[in-house]
């Protein structure tokens, strides 16, 4: 069973390319939300195991109030941003991991996989 991702992006160029090498990489990818209310839809629709935010996105919801919302829904959050000082005040309690962008395809999988890895360890430890 793959890993799937969603992709909380406004960036388009970004979020395709970013999109392109998680779907290279093996992750199955859950969506891609320009919006926090989208990524709300989307996560309601296909509950993903990861979603990578970025924390400056347009509308009622930012990127760290949408991941502390996620967090709290047992989807692992890392933030994918170009705000990484903000990112290290704001949402370190809450985050499995913090990349600054640009991040290479290896950085985001070594993430990925370390916040699966953490989110299946603290499972077995409440069962």
């Amino acid at each position: 069973m793959s890993t799937h991702v969603l992709l909380v992006e406004d960036d388009t160029d970004f979020s395709e390319s970013v999109c392109a090498n998680l779907e290279y990489a093996g992750y199955g990818v859950s969506g891609i939300a320009r919006s926090g209310l989208e990524a709300f839809q989307l996560c309601e629709q296909h509950k993903p195991d990861v979603a990578l935010i970025d924390i400056g996105l347009e509308g009622a919801f930012d990127g760290i109030f949408l991941g502390e919302q996620l967090a709290e829904r047992g989807i692992a959050v890392i933030y994918l941003t170009g705000r990484f000082d903000r990112a290290l005040r704001e949402g370190r309690e809450h985050a499995a991991g913090l990349l600054a962008k640009p991040c290479s395809l290896t950085d985001l999988t070594a993430a990925i996989d370390a916040a699966i890895q953490t989110g299946s360890q603290k499972q077995r430890a409440s069962s």
